[in-house]
């Protein structure tokens, strides 16, 4: 009885390890909707005058937070602020260097094979602005 007892045993703890040390060494870990690179274009109503711009926004595994980017001189890092509505709200944040304004915040949603980004501006509503940015694929 103790001979089959060491024969299951050892075996199962052999495999307990193998399968930490794969979790822990190089199993991807779980990503959202968001998560990835998004390029594309938002810009304000029609008579708005808020230029179309191109953006970049880097979302990461865990959808807290990522980097967004429109020039060399305007871009930085982002902050989750919080979820409503299906949408996830990010505070954009400056780098260094960056010579434009932060604040605003970015309310991404996954729609189909894109995401909506719907800008809300630290400025003013009337400084607002959208669009649908698609995959960046590498």
């Amino acid at each position: 009885m103790l001979v089959w007892i060491r024969r299951l045993v050892l075996p199962a703890i052999a495999v307990c390890v193998a399968v930490s040390a794969a979790g822990a060494f190089g199993m991807p870990s779980r990503s959202g909707p968001l998560t990835g690179t998004w390029s594309g274009y938002i810009a304000g109503n029609p008579g708005s005058g808020v230029k179309r711009l191109h953006i970049r926004i880097v979302i990461d595994a865990r959808q807290t937070g990522g980097s967004w980017r429109i020039s060399a001189t305007c871009n930085g890092p982002l902050t989750l602020d919080s979820i409503s509505s299906g949408y996830h709200h990010y505070r954009r944040k400056l780098a260094r260097g960056a010579t434009c304004a932060g604040g605003d915040v970015d309310c991404l949603k996954r729609v189909g094979a894109g995401v909506y980004d719907s800008v809300t501006s630290h400025i003013s509503g009337e400084y607002n602005s959208s669009g649908t940015l698609r995959r960046v694929t590498t």
